[in-house]
C-alpha cells in the first residue's frame, strides 16, 4: 500500500513538473485570469488571485498562480459548444467553487474538468434537495 502511494506521488510530481515546463512553450494557448474567490480544481484548494491557465498536453491543463505560489495539473476532455470569450466556468455549491470548464476564444471546443470526490459528494447532497449547482464565469484578462 505504501509503495503504491509513493508511486502515485512520484507520478503526480513528474506530471506537475512537466506541466509547469510545458505551459510557457504553448504561447498562444495560455491566458491570465484573476479569480476573485477561493476554489478547488482536481481536489486541490486554490486561493483567490491571478492565474495563468494553459494546455500542458493534449488532454491536460495546468492552472498556475502568477506569483509562483501554487499550481495544479488536471486532465480534461473536449466539450463542443460555441466558445465565445476566453473564460473559466465554475460550478458553485453555496460558497464553494469548483473549476468545471475552460474556454479559449477562437478555439473550436472547450475543455471540461472531471468532478473531484468532494464535488461529487456535494452534488449528491444538493441533488437530494432538488437543486443543481450554479455556474459562475470569470472572463480572462485582455492582453
Amino acid at each position: 500500500m505504501k509503495i503504491q502511494t509513493l508511486k502515485r506521488l512520484i507520478m503526480l510530481s513528474l506530471l506537475s513538473l512537466l506541466a509547469t515546463v510545458s505551459v510557457p512553450a504553448q504561447g498562444g494557448k495560455q491566458f491570465t485570469v484573476t479569480i476573485p474567490f477561493d476554489f478547488s480544481v482536481a481536489g486541490k484548494a486554490m486561493t483567490a488571485g491571478q492565474y495563468l491557465v494553459g494546455r500542458a498536453t493534449a488532454e491536460g491543463l495546468v492552472i498556475r498562480r502568477t506569483d509562483g505560489s501554487g499550481s495544479v495539473f488536471v486532465m480534461s476532455r473536449v466539450v463542443k459548444d460555441q466558445p465565445g470569450e476566453t473564460r473559466l466556468v465554475f460550478r458553485r455549491y453555496q460558497d464553494q467553487y469548483f473549476l468545471g470548464e475552460v474556454w479559449i476564444s477562437g478555439a473550436s471546443a472547450g475543455r471540461e474538468l472531471p468532478l473531484s470526490r468532494r464535488e461529487r459528494s456535494l452534488a449528491q447532497e444538493v441533488a437530494k434537495h432538488g437543486a443543481t449547482p450554479q455556474k459562475t464565469s470569470v472572463l480572462a484578462e485582455r492582453r
